[in-house]
């Protein structure tokens, strides 16, 4: 039985994050440059570490409170304006998961140091690995959703979160007030910003035997969204 409400604690080693993924995650760092990213992460990988702290959760709606509008998805009353491309992929689904993960305030703080103390290569490394280590945590909630629903031949479609694919990212504060106070240790600002800033929020459409699609990155005009950045299964 798939639970309402769910959390998870992982270690940093189950994120994996090896030499092969920050070769990736940096591939577009010059040949000459590639040493010194080995060196830096050398040097702050032991905090990293200690002091990456992923932590992730979900709350679970069936169909009975999921319903539709031309690009709009109602869950328990909530009005999410998601626009066509989302829309496109959520309109078929029949229960809804909504999530949040984290990696905690701690490397984003000592990005902030590095930045004060002038090493500002160090903390563009550190923080573009943090930015990475969270999606990771985002992939690793993926699979424990998958796999809980897996016995009921459920599948889910991709994670879509406000701010991308024409969702606005105000969206946040509908997201977030459906979900329990504090969870995961995150909190927006007024601004609809999360902190700790190295979290991630959105939402997974699930039915029985759903197919996955491809993303929609041929449509949308976000030259900044880091799906165009990534080869996660998806055409760039």
């Amino acid at each position: 039985m798939i639970k309402k409400i769910n959390q998870y604690y992982f270690s940093f080693n189950e994120l994996n994050f090896n030499e092969d993924k920050l070769s990736e995650a940096f591939r577009d760092f010059s040949t000459q440059n590639f040493s010194l990213l080995q060196e830096t992460w050398y040097q702050l990988h032991s905090f990293i570490r200690q002091n990456c702290k992923p932590v992730a959760g979900y709350r679970h709606f069936e169909s009975d409170v999921v319903s539709y509008q031309k690009n709009i998805l109602i869950v328990d009353n909530a009005q999410f304006n998601l626009g066509p491309i989302i829309y496109r992929d959520l309109k078929d689904v029949s229960d809804i998961f909504l999530f949040v993960c984290t990696i905690g305030k701690k490397l984003e703080d000592k990005v902030q140091e590095l930045v004060s103390s002038g090493d500002t290569l160090s903390a563009f490394i550190l923080d573009k690995i943090a930015s990475e280590l969270v999606e990771l945590t985002a992939d690793l909630l993926e699979d424990k959703i998958q796999s809980e629903l897996n016995p009921i031949g459920y599948n889910l479609t991709h994670r879509y979160s406000p701010g991308y694919c024409g969702w606005p990212v105000s969206e946040q504060q509908k997201l977030f007030q459906l979900l329990p106070d504090n969870f995961c240790g995150i909190h927006l600002t007024e601004s609809s910003l999360m902190t700790p800033i190295k979290s991630v929020s959105g939402i997974y459409g699930a039915a029985y035997n759903l197919i996955r699609k491809d993303y929609h990155c041929d449509i949308c005009d976000d030259e900044f969204c880091y799906r165009r950045k990534t080869d996660r299964g998806i055409i760039i």
